[in-house]
Formats: C-alpha cells, structure tokens, sequence
C-alpha cells in the first residue's frame, strides 16, 4: 500500500489546476513529485502553492501538457538517448551541464512544480525495498563512434 489517500490526493490536484487554470498560467509541465536538489526555489507570482523548479531528480510524478509533450518528442529524445531526470532540467534549461544543454535547442520547456509535493515514494535510497532503474546504470557506449584504443572516448558525452 503506497500510504496515499485518494479522496485528499484528487481534493488537491483538484485545488491546483483550478490555481494553474485561475492565475492563467501557460505550462508544459508542472511536477507533483521530485527529489528537490535546490532548496531556493521562487514561487509563482500570485500562486501559493506554485514554484518554479530548479534542477531536480525522481521524475516521479508530474502533469504533461499535450504542448510540452510535443516540445519533448520534437528534440528527437531517442536519438540523444539520456535518463529522463537529466532530460526534462535540460528542457526548462536548469540542467547544471551547460555542454549537455548544448545539445538540447531550444530549451523552452515551462516548468512548474507544486510545493508541498503532492505524492512522496514509498521508499528511498538505501531502505529495504528500494528499487531503481537508473541509480546503478551502466554506461551505455556510442557504437556509432569509431573504436579508439581509450574506452573513455566512446562513451556517450551528453
């Protein structure tokens, strides 16, 4: 049981698009649930519960708009293969590695992420029941790449 209470969870998903839809707000994403890595996130003009995200991880929970779904398939995401809590910060352009951003034009994905974060998971790094698909990935090597006598340079850059 992941410990949510419906009937509260739809109130407040209800309470929020109704501030996203009340403050006018054009988004593409607004996250419900992230792993916060800046704490000095600004709140949306006029919004109480609204933020704008800096770089986060656990792409966990979040509302896509059909716009910013068409923002993210249109940068071609198969052909530039990247995890996706590294992708969407590249996207709305907070992503710290600014040579991965490069690959990334243009970065004008409108982000939002309510605060308090409407769901939490379940367990975390190092608790028993943890899972993850990309703590423990492995790097993945760029084929398309001529072989070179460094294993270092056929890996994947982005």
């Amino acid at each position: 049981s992941s410990g949510i209470n419906a009937e509260y969870g739809n109130s407040q998903l209800n309470d929020l698009t109704a501030e996203v839809e009340a403050l006018s707000l054009d988004w593409d994403l607004i996250y419900l649930a992230r792993k916060i890595l800046q704490k000095s996130e600004t709140f949306v003009p006029g919004s109480s519960r609204l933020v704008i995200p800096k770089y986060s991880y656990w792409t966990a929970s979040y509302m896509l708009s059909n716009k910013g779904a068409r923002k993210l398939l249109k940068q071609e995401p198969d052909k530039k293969m990247i995890a996706v809590d590294e992708y969407l910060p590249l996207m709305f352009d907070s992503h710290p590695n600014r040579e991965w951003s490069a690959h990334y034009e243009p970065r004008d994905l409108i982000a939002y992420s309510v605060n308090p974060l409407l769901i939490e998971p379940q367990f975390y790094i190092g608790q028993e029941g943890y899972i993850s698909d990309t703590e423990t990935s492995t790097v993945i090597l760029d084929r398309s790449r001529p072989a070179s006598s460094s294993s270092e340079e056929s890996k994947v850059e982005l």
